[in-house]
């Protein structure tokens, strides 16, 4: 019922992937039965648009059927004809779940019925009769099996319990990208966005396991923004390609490629759309490497244009960093400047973790944004806050469009304002943040994304608990409205984060 599934045909069927698609039908979702799931209560009939997708559908609890059409499914998938869907109508001989009572939602004439197609059972009548196997060699099959079963199930009960100091083991590699700038030189000043396509085009010679695609990101047009442009002639189609405009399924097979081997680098178009990604990002991407004990990892980095003042109204302006920072096994970098967004990509690039890699729309061609271009051998570190500039009064923390926002406000307020730039939010730099308050006694947090559960409050929240002392003031955070982005220029300027703003807060605060 969920459009993965479909998006998942779609995908394959374009690709010819030699993929199989079981669906187990038993009639019922939980309790929902399938009339009320499935246009026409069939999965066969509803899958019969896809071109290359051959269909079955079977009795599932005929083995020697369901046998027949996998073999002619895998044998087409071989012969490269394409993917396949394999409907098995099947029975739920129990509840759902242990909490579930099914007579509460299925009458007893029908459990009777699905007792009588048991597939174990049928299995055992057709071979006894074809002379298969006997009736004795079932009973000693039957005996090995639940001989099996005890013996597993007593191994696995007399396992003891991990240790409590394991609970953070495996949530990141514990082995990052080894860094020396020593011999890296600067080159001529260069625009954001051109920074981050000379870093893919530099990892992708580096990296021949590296992939790049997303949403029109390849050939002439090499993406909205031109982040990509280029690359595809030079590394060919196999390697820089379009996917479908289907956010989940761009996520889904990036996981899938990353676990074996390969190192995706895909692009959600807009943050606006990265919504209908989110099931695969937490529950998939996020925890892998934690909850199969660190022997798997999904080392793939997702780039993804956030923020606004671009007129761009709600689908186009979003600010999402709030959100992603709350999920733990996901790097998250968002550069201010050129410099650092290559130098962090490239990282990234290399690190053996998701990365979630945001880029500010509205920096990618800004002269502010643009800097001196580092060389194909500079990296930058995750975690490492950088000072813009050095100030006595107070200290602003902030990161991607609002730092220049925050040195035209020191500019103009003329407060000797110290500026951090933490350049990435996991991890983010709690220890140049505490040094610098010790000197100024006054803080400011300042960012783009909604003012309640904005990143801004968990620093605040962590001053306050390790940077107290230091204090001569409370604390401030400056942010958006909790206002949908619109599209008016007028109304866009009264909702997002304006100098003024942080102007204001800088006079209040040194008033204090």
């Amino acid at each position: 019922s969920q459009g993965d599934f479909h998006e998942a045909l779609n995908w394959a069927s374009r690709e010819k992937a030699p993929v199989i698609f079981h669906i187990e039908d038993n009639g019922y979702a939980i309790s929902v039965p399938i009339s009320e799931q499935v246009s026409g209560s069939s999965v066969y009939n509803i899958s019969s648009g896809y071109e290359s997708l051959a269909r079955y559908e079977v009795d599932g609890t005929d083995f020697f059927e369901t046998h027949l059409a996998f073999k002619q499914a895998i044998d087409r998938s071989r012969k490269g004809k394409g993917p396949s869907i394999i409907v098995s109508k099947v029975v739920r001989l129990l509840p759902h779940s242990s909490s579930d009572d099914h007579r509460k939602y299925r009458d007893q004439e029908e459990l009777n019925k699905d007792q009588k197609r048991d597939p174990i059972n049928i299995f055992k009548t057709q071979c006894i009769k074809e002379k298969i196997a006997t009736d004795v060699e079932f009973k000693q099959i039957n005996d090995i099996v639940k001989k099996n079963v005890d013996t597993e199930a007593e191994w696995a009960q007399n396992q003891i319990d991990p240790p409590k100091t394991s609970v953070s083991d495996h949530l990141f590699s514990e082995l990052l990208p080894t860094i020396d700038n020593t011999d890296s030189r600067d080159g001529e000043k260069i625009v954001m966005v051109d920074a981050i396509n000379h870093a893919l085009f530099e990892e992708m010679n580096n990296n021949k396991k590296m992939l790049i695609y997303g949403q029109d990101v390849a050939g002439g047009k090499g993406g909205v923004f031109t982040a990509t442009r280029g690359l595809t002639s030079k590394f060919g189609s196999d390697r820089v390609f379009n996917s479908p405009l289907a956010e989940s399924s761009i996520i889904g097979t990036a996981i899938g490629m990353a676990t074996l081997g390969y190192k995706p680098v895909v692009e959600i178009q807009f943050g606006d759309y990265i919504w209908t990604a989110m099931m695969q990002i937490r529950n998939e991407l996020a925890t892998l490497r934690y909850r199969s004990n660190g022997k798997w990892f999904c080392p793939l980095v997702v780039r993804v244009p956030v923020g606004g003042y671009i007129h761009g109204s709600l689908c186009h302006s979003q600010s999402i960093d709030g959100y992603f920072t709350h999920l733990p096994g996901i790097y998250i970098a968002y550069p201010s400047n050129a410099r650092d967004a290559k130098a962090l990509l490239k990282m990234a690039c290399r690190m053996n973790d998701p990365v979630i890699f945001m880029e500010h729309k509205g920096l990618y061609r800004q002269g502010f944004s643009t800097a001196l271009e580092p060389d194909e051998n500079y990296l930058m570190p995750f975690g490492k806050a950088n000072v813009i500039q050095a100030g006595t009064d107070v200290t602003i923390v902030t990161w991607g469009a609002i730092v220049q926002k925050s040195i035209e406000a020191s500019k103009n307020t003329k407060i000797s304002t110290e500026i951090i730039d933490l350049r990435t939010l996991c991890p983010f730099d709690m220890e140049t943040i505490l040094s610098s308050i010790k000197k100024t006694n006054r803080l400011i947090i300042a960012h783009e994304d909604n003012l309640t559960n904005g990143f801004g409050a968990e620093i605040s929240a962590q001053i306050s608990e390790k940077g107290f002392e230091y204090l001569d003031a409370p604390i401030k955070r400056v942010a958006s409205k909790d206002i949908p982005v619109a599209y008016s220029s007028v109304l866009e300027d009264e909702l997002l984060l304006q100098t003024s703003w942080i102007e204001k807060a800088l006079i209040e605060l040194v008033s204090y």
